[in-house]
């Protein structure tokens, strides 16, 4: 690939190369800022979101917990060990005294209910009265029991040295952190309910600070996120940040006051969690995604000046080659800027010609006027810039009334709309033409008065009606003011959405259809059910709603070609469904070929649909027939296969062929007129009848063979057919 070198191409194509790259360049810097800001916005409200509901989950953990606590309380306090020992007339500090055997087991309990409570480090019980405290890993007196679980003097801290009230939280100090290193574990104490509802200790849980951070961080499942746990009091009950305990009263302050952190307070437990991003995280966060958006764009502006350069080698390739063209050798070789000078001047010598510039604009003049009543009509620019253009043009409205009419055909050229204007046109009447789309035309009618205008709509439906009679003509309201044209244009392109119920009728007035009441019918709901009354076979009820549905879109002899074409999908649908389930097979060629323009649309549709009922039941009730006849033989050719079988019965051919005995005995009885019974004796004796007057079996053996079991049987139903023994029949053959 070639180098690029900037200064080495003409000034023509620098200059385009510039515009071009700066277009570029300023399209990728508005992108790259839209998608900035727009992901801005989501992170922030991911963050937020995030934020809240991680606070929602340690308030509710928190509630968990202490809910957690209150259901151990109660299943503690229903210890029959424990109940005994604080019933125990025993001195309160003697533990001699106590039943040692008791005081063991009331031991396990405790050791069996924290097992239960993961979360629960440590479990002692304080009875009332009682000087000692029953925990999971022994009996101590509450002094030593304090000591056990906090690590600390008596002589430091004697005010811990006392039974609390239930439902107390109790924190380490600050000093007992410092000075012994004890993690701030929280107590949580609780009261012991007997059944009876009495009070008769407390219960203090020791709480697990490193099972509550392994279960939070679960919960939360975001490394980066921090989070805080407080108690009611503001004690710090678990985060994953490390605290100074001088400064939790200000953190708290803080985080209350701080936007990137979220709140939930507990409404059980009522402690307070928060849960959000450090500044130092949103600040590297934001980083990052500046330099991702810096690098982003970086990679555009560079890709983009060879991808510049390209599309401007392709588009000034045709400059380049008319400048060759019109200039002469010696410019091609001394002159680098030869492109320019030579356009230059040749664009200078077309506009001094003015018989060119004439004949131009004579050959354009229709495709201008054309695209500028189009601007008129649509509202592209403004009118009054554009009406002046039409007048240089020649083009001018006199009247001060003004009608507009699109026309839906299949021959909407401009010489087949030329031809008609010039015949609508007369000495107070104006008609121009607009070529619109391939098979939609346009119609500008100006007159004196509202009558004239219908006049020459009259007019036109007339020449319409002799030169192209499928054609439709959708007619606006008319206005007395040019402002007014794009809304009357949207009138009569909306008018053709409507078709006449009479086939003679082309002319679709806006007036009309608004007077009818037709724009605010919905569209029916009778056809929902059509789909499933052909694939049950109810083709009455789909008769009686495809009449219920063609009389409800009608509305004062107009119907809209929306509904029409409803009605044409749902009743494919339908046919589609019927031959599915039932194994036909339709020709819906007509059907998919119909369309809302077409000669007579309303009338072929409703004979297509009720033409579609009429076939489909028939052949539905020919399938059944023969499906009927199918099972018939089938049932007789399985009699006469099985018809010697000694276990052949009702209730066998019934399970066989899935039918109740009834329908058996009614369908042998249509075939044979002989019920079941009577049916398959004849059947066999017929065939004992063969076998004694052609072989030398014995009788015993024919009745088996005829399928008998009992031989008695057999002789009483041969005597009772055919008026003889079976001995005498032999002799008589």
């Amino acid at each position: 690939m070639k180098a690029f070198h900037f200064f080495r191409h003409s000034r023509t194509y620098r200059r385009m190369f510039l515009h071009t790259y700066v277009l570029y360049a300023a399209s990728s810097l508005l992108l790259l800022l839209a998608a900035g800001l727009f992901l801005f916005y989501q992170d922030s409200h991911t963050i937020r979101n995030n934020t809240l509901q991680a606070a929602a989950n340690l308030a509710y953990y928190a509630d968990d917990r202490l809910s957690a606590c209150q259901k151990l309380s109660a299943s503690v306090g229903q210890s029959e060990r424990l109940l005994s020992l604080s019933s125990n007339a025993a001195t309160d500090l003697d533990f001699s005294l106590l039943d040692s055997t008791t005081l063991f087991a009331a031991q396990h309990d405790l050791v069996s209910a924290k097992a239960l409570n993961r979360f629960a480090a440590t479990l002692g019980v304080y009875l009332y009265n009682k000087g000692f405290v029953v925990s999971d890993y022994g009996t101590l007196t509450l002094e030593s029991f304090y000591q056990s679980i906090f690590n600390m003097s008596p002589n430091v801290f004697s005010e811990y040295l006392r039974p609390l009230g239930s439902g107390s939280y109790l924190f380490l100090p600050r000093g007992a952190v410092e000075e012994t290193g004890t993690p701030q574990h929280p107590l949580i104490v609780l009261s012991v309910i007997d059944s009876n509802s009495r009070r008769y200790g407390n219960l203090f849980i020791f709480m697990d600070e490193r099972q509550m951070r392994e279960d939070i961080e679960q919960l939360l499942n975001n490394r980066d996120m921090e989070y805080y746990l407080f108690a009611g009091e503001g004690q710090l009950v678990v985060s994953n940040r490390c605290a100074d305990p001088k400064e939790l009263s200000r953190i708290y302050s803080g985080l209350m006051e701080n936007d990137s952190y979220q709140s939930n307070t507990g409404k059980y437990s009522g402690w307070t969690a928060f849960a959000g991003y450090s500044d130092a995280y949103l600040r590297e966060r934001l980083h990052r995604r500046l330099w991702i958006l810096a690098a982003g764009l970086a990679f555009l502006l560079l890709s983009g000046l060879p991808l510049t350069h390209a599309i401007c080698r392709k588009n000034y390739a045709p400059i380049r080659e008319l400048a060759y063209i019109v200039s002469s050798p010696e410019q091609r070789s001394d002159n680098r800027d030869m492109e320019y000078e030579a356009l230059k001047s040749i664009i200078s010598s077309i506009f001094k010609d003015k018989s060119l510039l004439e004949e131009q604009l004579l050959i354009y003049r229709p495709l201008l006027v054309n695209s500028m009543l189009l601007e008129l009509l649509e509202g592209a620019q403004p009118r009054k810039e554009v009406l002046p253009g039409l007048q240089k043009l020649g083009i001018r409205f006199p009247y001060p009334y003004h009608v507009c009419c699109c026309l839906l055909t299949a021959r909407a050229t401009q010489d087949f709309l030329m031809s008609l204007a010039q015949a609508t046109r007369d000495g107070e009447t104006g008609c121009l033409y607009i070529t619109f789309r391939k098979h939609l035309g346009i119609f500008l009618i100006s007159a004196s008065s509202p009558e004239k205008c219908g006049d020459a709509v009259t007019r036109l439906l007339a020449l319409l009606a002799e030169v192209n009679p499928d054609a439709f003509l959708g007619v606006s309201d008319a206005v007395d003011d040019l402002e007014q044209l794009g809304a009357a244009c949207q009138q009569s392109r909306s008018a053709l959405e409507y078709l006449p119920s009479d086939p003679f009728s082309r002319g679709i007035y806006w007036s009309r259809v608004k007077s009818s009441g037709i724009l605010k019918l919905a569209l029916p709901t009778c056809l929902a059910s059509l789909p499933n009354a052909f694939g049950t076979g109810q083709f009455a009820e789909a008769r009686n709603n495809l009449n219920l549905y063609f009389q409800t879109i009608s509305r004062c002899g107009l119907t809209k070609k929306e509904h029409l074409t409803h009605a044409r999908d749902r009743l494919l649908e339908a046919i589609s469904r019927a031959e599915k389930e039932h194994g036909l097979l339709f020709d819906s060629a007509s059907l998919l070929n119909w369309t809302p323009e077409q000669p007579h649309a309303l009338k072929c549709l409703q004979e297509s649909a009720f033409l579609a009922c009429d076939r489909l039941e028939r052949d539905m009730l020919e399938s059944r027939e023969q499906q009927s006849l199918n099972a018939a033989q089938n049932l007789m050719d399985y009699l006469q296969l099985h018809l010697r079988d000694e276990d052949l019965s009702l209730s066998k051919l019934a399970e066989t062929f899935q039918l109740s005995e009834s329908s058996i005995s009614r369908r042998i009885k249509q075939i044979t007129d002989y019920n079941f019974l009577e049916y398959v004796n004849r059947k066999r004796i017929e065939y004992a009848c063969s076998l004694l007057s052609e072989t030398d079996l014995s009788v015993n053996d024919i009745s088996k063979a005829s399928g008998y079991v009992n031989d008695i049987t057999f002789r009483r139903l041969f005597k009772k057919y055919m008026g003889v023994t079976p001995g005498e029949y032999r002799r008589q053959a």
